[in-house]
């Protein structure tokens, strides 16, 4: 047997391995068969491998961008969302404004949003709260006042930005002590079999995995978000956040390992319009991540899910939800390969390397 040969079986062992480990075996039966085969196998390909002839490089693809969603992917939303909301509640408090409820600024966020897409504009999510968080601590001093709220004293942003901040420093760390179960050991493993990958973060979101330095930070090199200056307002499912996240792999690597006939881009996110759909449509393998309903406690925008129902702290409207459940079902076909949990993702990975 040639050298080709030989190189080609062992390739085929590696595959049959990654594929077994990663799809459930049924019936000792199935079992037994399989360890026959794959017995008989390795040892031709030992074998062969005797052959001392130079070695070629392997023709299996390697890792080279790993991306991930953040919000429902990495950490459940609904419950950091509303860590980040009380935080937000007692910085107000702290500063006199008492009384305010989260209920409050989610009102007023709903407002603002009618108001602007009446105008057809649009405006980042940070702006938007910003703007909610003003509304409700003027319209407090104009009831102490017992003036109009337009007619009430005027807000220094700097009161406003502390606020805001309160709000955006908890929802980082809620997210840093809430991570899905063995997201950490994945990500551990990823980094383990593939040393050289580059591992981002693509989030419409404020989430960022660099502001968790005690879990997330260490794993990741760069984070894009749709609030980004030069990103915004091309928010996913828009092919520009996910040009925008190919361009800092392109500035963390060489032109050399940017060779897209060696390298694959994984993309992994729980949402089938803005993250499967969207990111296989820039050249990205897509992973899916459905996770079951005991894994996905406190996660609220999962895949279909996510276009059947609004949670509570949404201000998406009817138009948006009823736009995002076509799109999510026609993202299917877009699938490259679907985990349930995070720790079925190493070997998913490695099914996609040995089929493309």
């Amino acid at each position: 047997m040639g050298f080709r040969s030989a190189h080609l079986l062992l390739a085929a062992v590696v595959c049959m391995d990654t594929v077994a480990s990663f799809t459930p075996h049924h019936g000792s039966g199935t079992d037994a068969m399989q360890e026959m085969s794959s017995s008989g196998v390795r040892r031709a390909a030992v074998a062969a491998a005797k052959d001392d002839r130079p070695r070629q490089n392997s023709e299996k693809k390697e890792l080279g961008l790993l991306t991930f969603d953040l919000d429902d992917t990495l950490f459940p939303i609904g419950p950091v969302v509303a860590d980040a909301n009380d935080a937000m509640i007692n910085a107000m408090t702290k500063l006199g404004y008492h009384g305010i409820t989260n209920e409050d600024v989610l009102s007023a966020t709903r407002h603002i949003r009618k108001e602007i897409s009446a105008r057809n504009t649009v405006i980042t999510y940070t702006e938007l709260r910003m703007r909610a968080i003003r509304s409700e601590m003027e319209r407090f001093l104009a009831q102490q006042f017992s003036v109009e709220a337009d007619e009430g004293e005027t807000l220094h942003p700097s009161i406003v930005q502390y606020v805001f901040d309160a709000w955006l420093e908890e929802r980082n760390a809620s997210a840093s002590r809430r991570l899905f179960r063995g997201a950490l050991s994945m990500l551990e493993t990823i980094k383990s079999l593939h040393p050289s990958v580059v591992i981002g973060a693509v989030t419409n979101g404020r989430g960022d995995p660099l502001d968790m330095p005690s879990t997330l930070g260490p794993h990741f090199d760069f984070c894009v978000s749709g609030e980004d200056e030069g990103v915004f307002p091309h928010r996913k499912p828009h092919k520009g956040i996910y040009d925008a996240a190919w361009a800092q792999y392109e500035q963390l690597v060489t032109s050399k390992d940017c060779n897209g006939n060696d390298f694959i881009w994984v993309h992994v996110g729980d949402d089938l319009a803005n993250d499967v759909g969207a990111s296989a449509k820039c050249g990205a393998k897509a992973v899916w991540l459905s996770m079951t309903e005991e894994e996905d406690l406190g996660s609220t925008m999962n895949g279909v899910k996510a276009a059947a129902k609004r949670p509570s702290w949404s201000t998406a409207t009817r138009e948006e939800v009823a736009r995002r459940r076509k799109m999510a079902e026609l993202a299917r076909t877009s699938i490259s390969a679907e985990i349930e949990v995070l720790g079925q993702l190493p070997g998913a990975v490695d099914k996609i390397l040995c089929e493309y």
